[in-house]
């Protein structure tokens, strides 16, 4: 089974579970929690990386009627539905996954939304042909391309010139520990193999390769510091458990998780918010 396949696998059959047991159903969320000062519960923390890609998007569709904005991994349509009952936007989402999709437009149906929002299964790295988009964005799904000169490159082609691409998502860190770096390959390892992780870069060389396919970075935010990590008590029991050689894409979820708890703790990977625009036409 090739790598594409895998990662098809990996949500249809994970997907239900996030929902069930990640404490995101209510906000249709499979993204990571922020926890900011006034932030009360999960549902909201999970909000509320919605509401940082709405507002980064927002100076985009300044006098601009009808808008439309593209949802690169759209997972179950959570931040697509938000985005368009807070901006009044058109949004299509694009997941390889068959049952993302399904109960991605089954909610924007419950929710009346069903003619402004439509999901469609497909690989944003060789989308169907799709009107250009005011802004475009991506949670958690670009450290999953592979190929990333071809998805900023895809991102540029999708755009409006002057429109905003988000990246929400994880990175690793320019930091180095020479006296721990083996233990840093070997988390960051088991991270990248339990959330089948493809491109896992740091945020710097993203920047560069965003800037060689024609865009400007506006705004590059550290949002490592709103998430919530375990007591480090309990994390040296975790990092025991995340061992246990279990055979299911559930349990590599689960332990890719730990060990990112590991890599953020250590500062090795970090969680950013980059904002990027398409420069105009000359």
């Amino acid at each position: 089974m090739d790598q594409g396949n895998r990662l098809v696998e990996y949500y249809d059959r994970n997907t239900p579970k996030f929902l069930r047991f990640g404490g995101g159903r209510k906000a249709a969320a499979i993204h990571r929690a922020l926890w900011t000062p006034g932030v009360q519960n999960k549902t909201q923390a999970l909000l509320y990386t919605n509401h940082l890609v709405a507002e980064a998007i927002r100076p985009a569709l300044e006098n601009i009627h009808d808008p439309h904005l593209l949802d690169l991994g759209c997972g179950v349509g959570g931040t697509a539905l938000y985005v368009a009952q807070h901006l009044g936007a058109r949004v299509t989402g694009l997941t390889i996954s068959p049952v993302q999709a399904q109960i991605a437009a089954q909610r924007a149906s419950e929710l009346g939304l069903g003619e402004r929002c439509r999901f469609l299964v497909a690989d944003f790295l060789s989308p169907p042909e799709i009107e250009p988009a005011q802004a475009a964005y991506a949670i958690e799904s670009f450290s999953h391309v592979g190929d990333e000169p071809m998805f900023f490159h895809q991102a540029s082609r999708l755009l409006v010139p002057g429109g905003r691409l988000i990246l929400c998502d994880d990175f690793l860190s320019e930091t180095r520990l020479p006296h721990i770096e083996p233990n840093r390959q070997k988390w960051v390892d088991r991270f990248r193999q339990g959330w089948r992780l493809e491109s896992l870069i740091a945020s710097e060389q993203a920047t560069q390769l965003a800037k060689d396919a024609g865009f400007t970075l506006l705004e590059n935010t550290d949002l490592t510091p709103l998430i919530r990590l375990p007591h480090p008590a309990i994390l040296p029991l975790l990092k025991l458990i995340s061992a246990i050689p279990l055979h299911s894409p559930y349990w590599g979820s689960l332990s890719g998780g730990i060990a990112l708890q590991v890599c953020q703790k250590m500062g090795w990977v970090k969680y950013y918010l980059l904002v990027l625009q398409k420069e105009f036409s000359t």
